[in-house]
């Protein structure tokens, strides 16, 4: 033990919480410490002492008993006491001796903690080094941040998303069909930027009925913890935040578009804010013309021009009609689409361009010689002959030169589901009620008679019931549970999302699970159930989107069977002549109507009187009158259809490649043992759950911290599996991406956890007492994750292996290598041998950085250079589209040219950082 004095600084090893200690009296035998920032006193026995001297480095910041950070340019030692010389905050040049230190002190840099004898076990320098080279692996993917998704994985979702989350502050309309998912590739979009740090504050606007089902599927599944901001919320929040504006409380927010008219303070408020990202679902209700705009439409415009980013959800442009199409392509860029006239003109002129699309892929290929010369004009740059058009490779090339030129195609995806393909059939069966009930409650008990005959019929399926209201489905379930003893579970929207999710789980189990699944109209919405086919509807929504709401929760991409669509009606009814009309009208039941919903608000007022009507010829020529309306309807949206459009939402190749590089990603998986050895090192409990890979996490007796991120005192259940996690959405599906691996990583990475480790080693091919260092040092970039500098730096850690003398052993000796042979040392020991060769660490440690600076300055150099090869050929590329498509806006080329000269200068001036050390002893083999 060095020879203390009084007026030294030292702290307790085992004590670190008192702070740091001042040596007040020293004995034959004793040192007395008085730590003054916890007024404790202890006295030590000198002879095993643990304590250690603390003693800062030129370079390092101390505070002083002002709280005022001096960085120290000189150390001067005089009759046992330290000064400190250097640079104050304020400007002064001071000497400042140790007696006047700061009380508080955190030891966390790695030569702090390793120098102070504050060692951590084996095992967390090893996480630690782990974590480090999964984080830097997982931010090199280009798919980062797709694959965290509790969704299949779709070409069509994952292209849209990929194109759109790259781009700076995209500004965009998804218009899928329905059943394609454009709520799940708005979720990814908002998953990846907000991963990546390009997104912080984001507001959603959807319809009132449909906050919940946003809320749930954001939260289920990719796992973004949004608050609902409704009148009660709103009014709570300003109460609470005294005058301040209340969309400041909180950064991920979804309101409804009625809550945000009905209150016009809120809506200036929601514009002062400002927010990073709009997104607005349902966005073709909002009204405009030429001449006129609804209030709906306004407040949105006003939004979308404080908010760098905008995504809009919609009906098809087919759908929309052209005026509405353009509306909402004003809302993403008022500069390029002010002129309605010169939109259509510009919408009419690519209708040659989508004609040679098509041709290009077809196979063989053949063009007239006028096509050629057309092709040629378009696209310059592709060598254009006959023998080009051979090529599959060369024909692809012209296409996406081609796509590239599409006016709206950057704005806009559109995926069809003739395009996307994948769906199963559907089937109607009708279930004729034999009986002329008197009342309703009649009615509901021969309806109730004939489900329980259809549900022996499927009574090795799994169905799914609908109906209107709450009280229907409560009722429902009374009857087949408790009279009839079915398995039953239930859904309503008194009921809360836990409820649901048990529910959902119980519904999914396919050995011991409810047979059937009982839901009210608003209780189903977000929730997804492809693995059962059979639908019951126990009464009819009043609108055809509705309608398709309900059969959606099957009818999805993903179901493997074809779908059983059965209706209870009873004969000559305004509910069967309903059924009636859904059917051989708008053909609804067994084909998605994309324009059932335009068709009812044409015939909305004379449907509800031919319901009542009593004239049969009345009712026939209305049902007549339908479908020859839908057939006109639905010949104008063919010929509507933009080609072009479908095949730039989703480029098979690209589209393809993604899929297989995250289905590579989870062949290979190294997350379950990773994460198995962090619940063991925090103290977390982790149990098989008796299913095939479902796992049951718990907080442990003895757990390193009162809380585990993301999990609560009743514990979790998780799957690594994707599959598994889509078919019970009450478990938590686990990746790379998840919040609790992500919240573990920070902790290994962001604390000192693991930075400093003493080792044993028994080899006969190293001298006994022989020391050697482990530094591992990370290059420090001063910019936001999004530049992805880590993809040009290629690898994110320096190792240094070095023996007594300071020679590097690195190059001959893996880590792994190295690590298999280590042995826990105990703490007496190596403390022992830290404070007995205290001097020579300080010089290895001091020797290790200089040679990480060597190593680093070329890979910077290389780093450097490839970054800017990149970030040229993407602005070149931009540049070369916006001369072709104005879509292309001047702020991205903006925001990438400015990326590229930050992103040079921050390697340029990049340093390096010690990340952790591990000291390895020698011992007799």
């Amino acid at each position: 033990m060095q020879e203390p004095s009084l007026g030294q600084r030292w702290i307790s090893e085992g004590e670190t919480e008192l702070g740091l200690g001042m040596v007040v009296a020293v004995e034959a035998r004793t040192v007395t410490l008085l730590f003054p920032g916890s007024e404790e006193t202890r006295v030590y026995a000198r002879r095993n002492a643990t304590i250690a001297r603390i003693r800062y480095d030129v370079g390092d910041n101390v505070l002083d008993l002002d709280g005022q950070t001096l960085q120290v340019t000189a150390v001067i030692e005089q009759q046992g006491i330290l000064s400190y010389q250097g640079l104050r905050q304020d400007g002064q040049i001071i000497s400042l001796p140790e007696t006047r230190l700061a009380h508080q002190i955190q030891l966390a840099r790695p030569q702090e903690r390793l120098l102070a004898g504050q060692l951590d076990a084996n095992e967390w320098f090893n996480l630690r080094y782990d974590t480090l080279l999964n984080r830097s692996k997982l931010m090199q993917q280009p798919t980062y941040g797709l694959g965290g998704a509790r969704v299949g994985l779709l070409p069509h979702q994952l292209y849209v998303a990929s194109e759109v989350a790259r781009r700076h502050a995209p500004r965009v309309l998804l218009a899928d069909e329905v059943g394609l998912g454009k709520t799940i590739e708005a979720g990814l979009i908002l998953h990846q930027q907000l991963l990546m740090g390009r997104l912080q504050r984001i507001l959603i606007i959807v319809p009132e009925n449909l906050q919940n089902q946003w809320l749930v599927e954001l939260l289920r599944r990719f796992n973004l913890r949004f608050s609902l901001f409704n009148t009660e919320r709103l009014e709570a929040e300003t109460e609470s935040s005294e005058g301040d504006n209340p969309f400041l409380s909180q950064q991920l927010i979804i309101m409804s578009l009625e809550t945000l008219l009905a209150t016009p303070e809120a809506q200036n408020q929601a514009v002062a804010a400002g927010f990073d990202m709009l997104v607005v679902d349902e966005a073709h209700h909002l009204a405009w013309s030429p001449e006129s705009a609804s209030p709906a439409y306004l407040l949105v415009e006003r939004l979308s021009l404080r908010c760098p980013g905008v995504l809009l959800l919609t009906a098809t442009p087919e759908q929309l009609g052209l005026t509405s199409h353009f509306a909402r392509l004003r809302l993403l860029d008022p500069q390029r689409f002010h002129d309605y006239e010169a939109f259509i003109t510009e919408t009419h002129s690519f209708q040659d361009t989508a004609r040679l699309a098509q041709l290009l892929m077809q196979d063989p290929c053949i063009c007239s010689e006028a096509d050629i010369a057309t092709l040629q004009r378009y696209v310059p740059e592709v060598g254009m002959t006959h023998e080009s058009l051979l090529s599959p490779s060369q024909r692809l090339q012209m296409l996406n030169a081609l796509l590239d030129r599409h006016g709206t195609g950057r704005l806009l995806f559109r995926n069809t589901r003739h395009a996307v393909q994948g769906f199963m059939p559907r089937h109607l069966h009708i279930h004729p009620l034999d009986t002329q009930p008197a009342s309703p409650d009649e009615l509901f008990q021969a309806k109730v008679q004939a489900l329980l005959l259809l549900l022996k019929e499927l009574r090795h399926e799994k169905v799914l019931l609908i109906c209107k209201e709450s009280h229907t489905a409560l009722d429902l379930e009374d009857c087949l549970r408790l009279q009839e003893g079915i398995r039953t579970s239930m859904f309503h929207e008194g009921m809360s999302l836990l409820e649901r999710d048990r529910a959902a789980a119980y519904f999914s189990d396919l050995e011991a699970g409810a047979q059937i699944l009982i839901c009210s109209e608003i209780g189903s919405e977000g929730r997804n159930f492809q693995f059962a086919c059979h639908l019951i509807m126990f009464d009819l929504p009043e609108h055809p989107d509705l309608l398709e709401q309900r059969i959606g929760r099957l009818d999805r991409i993903g179901q493997k069977r074809p779908i059983h669509i059965h209706v209870l009606s009873l004969s000559g009814s305004a509910e069967q002549r309903r059924l009636q009309w859904y059917h051989e009208g708008l053909n609804a039941f067994e084909h998605t109507c994309a324009v059932g919903a335009a068709i009812f608000a044409e015939m909305n007022h004379r449907l509800h009187d031919c319901l009542e009507t009593d004239s049969l010829a009345t009712w026939t020529t209305f049902i007549e009158e339908t479908t020859q309306r839908r057939h006109i309807l639905e010949q104008e949206l063919e010929q509507g259809r933009d080609r072009l459009l479908e095949l730039n939402s989703c480029r098979p190749e690209p589209a393809e490649q993604l899929v297989q590089a995250l289905t590579r990603q989870e062949e290979e998986n190294s997350l379950p043992l990773y994460m198995e050895r962090i619940f063991q090192q925090f103290g977390v409990d982790i149990d098989d759950h008796g299913e095939d890979g479902l796992y049951l996490l718990r907080p442990g007796d003895h757990m390193l911290m009162e809380t585990f991120p993301e999990l609560d005192e009743d514990g979790l259940t998780l799957t690594y599996d994707r599959e598994r996690a889509l078919s019970r959405e009450d478990v938590a599906f686990l990746t790379w991406e998840h919040p609790m691996v992500s919240a573990c990583m920070d902790m290994l990475t962001h604390t000192e956890l693991g930075n400093a480790n003493v080792a044993l080693i028994r080899n006969r091919g190293v001298k006994t007492g022989t020391l050697l260092l482990e530094a591992l040092f990370v290059p420090e970039l001063q910019v936001p994750k999004y530049f992805q500098l880590d993809a040009a730096l290629k690898e994110a850690m320096i190792r240094i292996l070095i023996d007594t003398e300071g020679r590097s052993l690195g190059d001959n000796v893996a880590h792994m290598t190295l690590r298999r042979q280590l042995q826990s040392l105990d703490r007496t020991t190596a403390r022992n041998i830290i404070k007995s060769r205290h001097d020579i660490l300080r010089q290895n440690i001091s020797r290790a950085e200089l040679l990480a600076k060597a190593q680093l300055a070329p890979r910077l150099e290389e780093a450097r250079v490839l970054y800017h090869v990149q970030m040229q050929a993407e602005l070149h590329r931009l540049r070369a589209l916006q001369h072709v498509n104005p879509a292309v806006r001047d702020d991205e080329i903006e925001h990438l040219n400015q990326a590229m000269h930050i992103g040079e200068h921050a390697l340029s001036t990049c340093q390096v950082k010690l990340y952790a050390l591990r000291l390895i002893v020698a011992g007799e083999a």
